[in-house]
């Protein structure tokens, strides 16, 4: 059965009509990305990366926040890292963040033996879920591939500076 839906504003609806609604299984709640959607998908993001910081290389350990900061506010990521169909619809895509990850960890920023350690310990399980569908799927588009280099070659830089302040301090 195809319906068509209609908004309704939620001024402009009963209480009865309402729950009406969503005795019959036609209540849905539209998810629109707004700025406020945004901010919270890129805090999302960065407490779900959180969980992998131990993995961290000890020379990116003080600059991994503010990569992460740089990656989720970048306009080549800001429409990817939410998701906008199932289930998640509105919450942050894990699987672009484990891609970003991914990319990461080949550019020596993490270091594990592999994806499915950072996977599960991303995800906080003891095995493999939906998200991980292993290292040659997560592919990026060109751009956002070269963000991720060029946020890493000015942390790199910045990081030379700041080594070199440490000498002569």
């Amino acid at each position: 059965m195809n319906e068509k839906f209609k908004k309704v504003p939620v001024r402009g609806i009963t209480t009865e009509e309402l729950l009406a609604l969503w005795r019959e299984g036609k209540l849905y709640q539209a998810v629109e990305p707004t700025e406020d959607l945004a901010k919270r998908c890129q805090e999302e993001a960065l407490s779900y990366v959180a969980a992998v910081n131990e993995f961290v290389a000890p020379e990116w350990l003080p600059y991994i926040n503010d990569v992460w900061r740089a990656i989720v506010s970048a306009d080549e990521f800001s429409d990817v890292l939410i998701m906008h169909k199932g289930r998640m619809r509105g919450h942050v895509n894990r699987y672009v963040v484990t891609s970003i990850v991914s990319h990461l960890k080949e550019m020596n920023v993490y270091q594990c033996d592999s994806l499915l350690v950072l996977h599960k310990k991303l995800e906080g399980v003891k095995v493999k879920n939906g998200i991980y569908k292993g290292a040659v799927v997560y592919g990026l588009k060109p751009e956002q591939r070269q963000k991720i280099r060029e946020l890493k070659k000015f942390f790199v830089v910045k990081n030379k500076k700041d080594f070199c302040l440490e000498q002569k301090a």
